[in-house]
């Protein structure tokens, strides 16, 4: 008893710890962001009126002095880490990737400037020049996030030893259970440190499992194979600490500071149920909604009369959303088969010379609303190659392919000649993979809200492809990032994956 007594006073100081770091690098984030800025604005300074741009933009009106911009510049930080605050950027949830950090800093910054920029009209007393203003503004944009980045992976060099890391258990088996434990598992700067799971009561094989021990202190060791779900280069042993009449002393033993609740939409009663028996304890709940159930529809969260309410509407690309993005579409493919006409030459010289057949393989496929339209590739295969087979998926080391075939594949080069399509109205540069009819006929029998994914255009690159859900991989988990785009698109979400897939170009995963 005194040992356990010990641990637990270990254990509250590491609670205090790691509340402690969590809150001084929030602390730091804020006097960095500070620094950026305000050395953003001095700097602007001197290039508008003391580097050697002004023979090129000559300075007509006097240089200000510089106590007039030191004052001024107490001003920008303000109203900019103001508008960061507000758009979430001091928060533990604040965006960890690259392109979503930059995306929100841009936002962040822009408002901030515009402020500033306002601010300028009414204060008559002395002026501020508009271009030292501009420069500061896309200065700061670069250099914080350079800045961010750099903290970043501060904050993931001491996550990996535990500082800032909460414990946690998630609260369910099934496959959303088991796709969350396996992404957090390969992400720790993320903050979280996963116990294990808990059972619910959710259909699940196991083998090999080692039985919990009658008074559930011991943590047993399953290897879990869920049928449907695509754990890709997961780990073969998942713990699995008991079920949910165990979680009282799950959270003790494991001194567990969050809990998962990673459960299908018909578990809204055991959720409850879970949160209510743990109420005596200090911990936190989070819950995470099935993306296969809830993404079928656009949810937005309103209040009548106090009350919570969950909407499901239209999906965002209607009116003139879809007019922006065919704009997009219409813009970059002119653009991209002017510039890759002298690749496509070359392309069709090696495809011709290396094996006999067209240069290009024209294939029906399923668009928006189920209209058939013709999709152009580059032949990667021999001809006929389904003439035995049937409609087949393509494998790796798929003996159909031919040399320059591989190649192209192993580079998707071949889907460029869909810029045809793009150009053509058929297809956009972002949406879900189309499908052959067979495939559709099958897939919508078997999926459910499966055929929702032809509610828009096809796209060359989607959400679920730069998840690495590429060629023959799990459909219900490709279903669920189309749904979720659908119900997510955004102009900004639209670049995102352009660039995520650009990012790959060289590197692409299922490639084949």
């Amino acid at each position: 008893m005194v040992h356990t007594g010990g641990l637990r006073t270990a254990v509250g100081g590491r609670k205090m710890k790691k509340e402690n770091f969590k809150y001084l690098f929030t602390f730091i984030l804020f006097i960095a962001d500070v620094v950026v800025i305000f050395s953003a604005f001095l700097f602007s300074y001197w290039l508008r009126f003391y580097s050697p741009l002004i023979k090129v933009i000559p300075v007509t009106k006097g240089i200000p002095p510089l106590s007039f911009y030191l004052f001024g510049s107490i001003f920008v930080v303000v109203v900019w880490v103001v508008v960061f605050n507000a758009y979430g950027l001091y928060k533990s949830s604040r965006p960890r990737a690259a392109f979503d950090e930059f995306y929100l800093l841009a936002k962040s910054a822009t408002l901030g400037f515009l402020l500033v920029l306002a601010f300028t009209f009414f204060y008559r007393s002395t002026s501020y020049s508009r271009a030292t203003l501009a420069v500061s503004w896309i200065l700061g944009i670069f250099l914080l996030f350079v800045e961010r980045r750099s903290m970043a992976k501060v904050e993931k060099h001491f996550t990996k030893r535990g500082l800032g890391v909460k414990k946690a258990v998630i609260v369910g088996t099934g496959e959303l259970g088991l796709s969350l434990y396996e992404r957090w598992r390969r992400n720790p700067q993320l903050g979280y440190r996963l116990v294990g799971l808990v059972e619910s009561g959710e259909k699940l094989e196991l083998n090999d499992r080692q039985q919990v021990s009658e008074n559930k202190k011991e943590t047993s060791v399953c290897n879990l194979q869920y049928a449907g779900c695509n754990l890709q280069s997961g780990p073969e042993n998942i713990p699995i600490l008991g079920t949910v009449k165990d979680l009282l002393p799950i959270i003790k033993n494991e001194d567990v500071e969050l809990v998962i609740l990673a459960l299908p939409l018909s578990y809204h009663r055991k959720m409850m149920e879970i949160i209510l028996g743990c109420e005596d304890l200090k911990v936190e709940f989070q819950i995470v909604p099935d993306m296969f159930e809830i993404m079928a529809a656009r949810a937005k969260v309103l209040s009548l009369d106090g009350i919570p309410l969950i909407s499901l509407g239209r999906t965002p690309l209607e009116g003139w959303n879809r007019i922006l993005k065919r704009t997009m579409d219409l813009t970059i493919s002119s653009a991209g088969l002017v510039l890759l006409s002298p690749l496509f030459a070359i392309l069709a010289i090696l495809i011709t010379l290396d094996s006999k057949g067209s240069v290009f393989f024209r294939q029906e496929r399923l668009g928006r609303d189920g209209r058939r339209f013709v999709q152009y590739k580059f032949r990667s295969m021999v001809e006929n190659a389904e003439e035995k087979t049937g409609p087949v998926f393509a494998k790796e080391d798929d003996p159909r392919r031919t040399k320059m075939g591989a190649f192209l594949r192993g580079k998707n080069l071949d889907e460029l000649p869909q810029l045809f399509n793009v150009l053509k109205g058929e297809m956009s540069l972002v949406g879900p993979r189309p499908e052959r009819k067979f495939f559709v006929d099958k897939f919508k029998e078997g999926i459910p809200r499966y055929f929702l994914r032809h509610k828009v255009k096809s796209g060359i690159t989607g959400w679920a492809q730069v998840n690495g859900l590429r060629g023959d991989t799990s459909i219900e988990e490709r279903t669920k990032y189309d749904l979720f785009y659908m119900e997510n698109w955004s102009l900004a979400f639209d670049i995102k994956i352009i660039l995520l897939t650009l990012k790959d170009w060289f590197s692409p995963k299922n490639a084949y």
